[in-house]
């Protein structure tokens, strides 16, 4: 039996080329549903940078002078252009504030902080990160050196400790001025931190010193972030049945909540209602805020219900009825437009507005036109107060989302809001004659065909200000604004107008999606009086399947970046299901799914070369999407490519252009899918290429696993695996990992940029314990820091060898990783890529795989063996 303090390994055989992952952050990817302020020009060209530091510059000349830049928030960094300052972009990047025409030289009114609604730029360089320093009792983070600038509650639980950037002066509090800045870019007392002093701490600079400003009521429109009990959605409305963004919000996130206010009861017999940095609205019995009544400002002036039933907007001031009829005696302008009236049951009368034949009761015992109110249907949503028959003469009137302001929608968005608004409508009837709710800014029109206004109003869903009821004119508008296109380069969002010209245009289409072989799927209005969606056909042949047998225009809403490209056919991934090894071709993939929808991220090799992939696979129903491929490649440029929002129902991949290469450093590709309007997990995988060679003797897998990371790491000269393995003491019994550990930093020693190398060893956990997610994603962030990683693992549990020597362990090399990055900065951890050193040769292996393999099953004391950079 050999000694469980040594690693050793058998010889294998087989040898290819040679790849692995490593991650480099990203900017972050912006949300559509955020509030942005601006535009404001740039006096400058401006990079954009990773975080408030001048010198983490991640993309150049990001904005051009005179360019218009959208702001999500501002925030205070280190000193760039003599300001504090920095500004966060709507594209994801920090800007500093003095290159930046805002009209002031301090902070933009209304603007918030952005640590406020949950984004954090500190810089990395500067100050001191002394400690760590134990709280005395629970602290909340503030965003400036004021004690009433609380920006998240329970930043710092009771009973733990925090690091401190820099120290400075602010308003006092416990009798001390002196406030602590933390490397979490948080502001809290000093004297709620047990530091051994009660002045400065030797060592630690003033903020002021190195450009970090500690502002005073800078932050008049930010939030407070609080910790949620479950996983939440995101409304639009204050109500259960208003639209929402599904599973928004993760069970034990902090979400930033800028107001509160009264809505529809909701859980608990609770009204309140929470509303987020995203725009979007809580339940707030679910959000840990200490109290079950209002404890941060009100966003409206609605109060709390005055009965039971379920609150909902009045879209404009309203009589109160004492009948179902709009003849019956009332109590004038009783429910404001913009307030909330409660409803506790609906009924059928008489036709009032919009052909609506339904009435609300409220709890004031008074009757109010559906038409008017906003409840999320257009037919009967809550309980019938009577058996009353709906009247005939009309279906009733269908209601639309209300009109977002001309520019209000982002370029980048535009086709996807037009697509999303078509979908959303389909199976709309007309009644009466010709009566439609797409009218300028959805308003009921009767009496005229309707196809052109529909497809009007689904641009103005996009922000655009058009309302044509003539289709042709459409082709004019195009022609004004450079936005005709032909038919091989039609895009979903655009519009396809059928006849032969001008005067004879005869119907138009808004296009939802478009095949790899250039055939187009349409939803239009008006076909055969309903909202319904026609192909795919042929746009040079529509008559094959369409009424009309001809297009004569085209014409897209809005320019088209260069980084658009065109969904894809590819069906699948191929994942090494045969533990041979990765050949060409095989793919490093993360995966998730939504109701209805499967979709993966993934690098496909091709030697030491990788191209990215998301794969998009309905399930069951056809779905708006819209994918983006973000890349950085080994060499550092970042790419951007986007397969525009489309309505479909079979598999697709949006792909990126061309193969790059994995020499050097790490490659890192990050897929995002929008599902109907809503951004879903954002899919991480990273890879870099290590190049080692087959070990030479069965106990020199540590040192030949070594010898690959350091060659991968540019260490010159390399040892030979026998140096290698005096320097390790590596014997009949192999290698200690904490040897691997000193060897690996002392060869290191003096290069640039290189994070020292840890060893950890952990007891043997459930396969579904947090420990276990500990450790995958310490082996991450060796990754994500460009230095692979050791693990030492058990020779029978390799799914590639066949051995069930249970006391045989072996030295892998993790390369890279793929999975689901959350917002909090841990990965939910899908796969591994590792090099075999056996083997010469790169295998995948599962999070579970893994777990089996470094789980040391009857082996007392030992599990997960790791050697990793932080």
């Amino acid at each position: 039996m050999r000694t469980l303090q040594r690693v050793v390994a058998t010889a294998a055989s087989a040898c290819m080329a040679l790849m692995a992952a490593v991650a480099i952050a990203s900017p972050a990817q912006a949300d559509p549903t955020f509030p942005l302020y601006g535009p404001y020009p740039a006096t400058t060209a401006i990079d954009g940078r990773g975080s408030m530091d001048p010198n983490n510059r991640t993309a150049t000349d990001l904005y051009l002078t005179g360019q218009q830049i959208y702001l999500r928030c501002q925030d205070s960094g280190m000193v760039a252009g003599g300001s504090t300052i920095w500004n966060y972009t709507r594209e994801g990047y920090w800007i500093p504030d003095a290159y930046v025409r805002t009209g002031t030289s301090g902070f933009v009114a209304g603007i918030p902080r952005c640590l406020s609604i949950g984004i954090n730029g500190t810089p990395k360089g500067g100050g001191s990160n002394s400690g760590p320093y134990p709280v005395k009792f629970a602290i909340d983070g503030r965003g400036s050196a004021d004690p009433n600038d609380r920006i998240r509650v329970d930043a710092y639980p009771d009973g733990s400790s925090l690091y401190i950037r820099c120290q400075d002066y602010g308003v006092a509090v416990s009798g001390s001025t002196l406030w602590i800045y933390t490397t979490d870019g948080y502001w809290v007392p000093d004297a709620y931190v047990t530091t051994g002093t009660d002045g400065r701490v030797s060592g630690v600079p003033l903020c002021s010193s190195i450009g970090i400003s500690g502002g005073v009521a800078t932050n008049p429109n930010g939030g407070t972030q609080f910790k949620i009990r479950t996983t939440l959605n995101g409304y639009y409305e204050k109500s259960l049945s208003a639209g929402n963004v599904w599973d928004k919000y993760h069970e034990g996130s902090y979400i930033t909540i800028m107001c509160q206010a009264y809505g529809q009861v909701n859980y608990g017999g609770n009204a309140i209602w929470d509303l987020t940095s995203d725009g979007l609205w809580v339940p707030d019995f679910y959000v840990i805020t200490g109290s079950n009544s209002i404890v941060l400002r009100q966003c409206d002036s609605d109060g709390p219900s005055g009965g039971g039933g379920n609150r909902y907007l009045a879209k404009t001031t309203l009589n109160g009825y004492y009948g179902k009829s709009l003849s019956s005696g009332n109590v004038w302008d009783k429910y404001p437009g913009g307030s909330y009236v409660t409803i506790t049951c609906q009924a059928y009368g008489e036709f009032n507005y919009g052909g609506s034949a339904i009435w609300d009761k409220t709890s004031d015992g008074l009757w109010v036109p559906d038409f008017y109110i906003y409840t999320g249907s257009v037919d009967i949503v809550l309980s019938r107060c009577d058996n009353d028959p709906k009247p005939s003469g009309g279906p009733g009137n269908p209601t639309v989302p209300p009109t977002p302001l001309p520019g209000s929608v982002a370029s980048s968005n535009v086709r996807s809001a037009i697509v999303n608004a078509a979908y959303g409508q389909l199976g709309t009837d007309e009644w009466g004659d010709n009566c439609n709710p797409y009218g300028n800014h959805g308003t009921v029109k009767c009496g005229d065909p309707w196809c052109s206004m529909f497809a009007s109003w689904t641009w103005q869903q996009a922000g655009i200000d058009v309302y044509f009821p003539y289709s042709g004119t459409f082709e004019t508008w195009g022609r004004n604004h450079g936005l005709l296109r032909s038919k091989s380069s039609i895009r979903p969002g655009d519009v396809v107008l059928y006849g032969y010209d001008y005067y004879s245009s005869k119907h138009i289409g808004v296009v939802v999606d478009v095949l790899p072989d250039g055939r187009i799927t349409t939803i239009e209005g008006n076909y055969g009086n309903t909202v319904k969606k026609v192909g795919p056909f042929d746009p040079n042949n529509p008559g094959a399947v369409h009424t009309y047998d001809n297009i004569y225009a085209v014409v897209a809403p809005v320019a088209d970046p260069s980084t658009d490209v065109k969904w894809g056919t590819k069906k699948g991934s191929d994942r090494d299901a045969e533990n041979d090894g990765i050949d060409i071709g095989e793919e490093l993939c993360a995966e998730s799914a939504y109701p209805g929808v499967y979709y993966a991220g993934c690098l496909e090799f091709s030697g030491s070369n990788v191209k990215p992939h998301l794969y998009v696979q309905p399930l069951s129903t056809s779905a708006v999407m819209r994918g983006k491929l973000t890349m950085i490649d080994s060499g550092g440029d970042l790419t951007l490519n986007t397969c525009q929002a489309a309505y479909f129902s079979n598999d697709r991949s949006c792909d990126g252009s061309s193969f790059v290469s994995t020499n050097s450093r790490t490659t890192v590709l990050q897929t995002d899918l929008e599902i109907n309007g809503g951004w879903k997990h954002t899919l991480r995988v990273a890879t870099m290429n290590v190049d080692g060679e087959q070990q030479q003797t069965g106990t020199w897998c540590g040192p030949t696993a070594m010898q690959a990371i350091l060659k991968s790491l540019g260490k010159t000269p390399l040892d030979t695996q026998a140096g290698y393995a005096r320097k390790l003491g590596t014997d009949s019994l192999g290698t200690n990992p904490w040897d691997v550990r000193d060897v690996l930093n002392a060869e290191l020693a003096g290069k640039s940029g290189i994070k020292p190398y840890v060893y950890h060893d952990y007891a043997a956990e459930g396969v579904s314990s947090d420990k276990w997610k500990f450790v995958m994603n310490k082996l991450a962030t060796s990754v994500d820091l460009n230095q692979p990683a050791a693990i030492v693992v058990q020779a029978k549990d390799i799914p590639w060898w066949n051995n069930d020597d249970r006391y045989t362990m072996h030295y892998l090399v993790v390369q890279g990783y793929s999975g689901i990055k959350n917002s909090n900065g841990v990965y939910d951890i899908d796969s591994f890529i590792v090099w075999d050193p056996a083997r010469d040769d790169h295998y995948l292996a599962s999070s579970s795989q893994m777990y089996s393999m470094t789980n040391m099953d009857g082996i007392p004391g030992q599990g997960h063996m790791i050697v990793v950079a932080q």
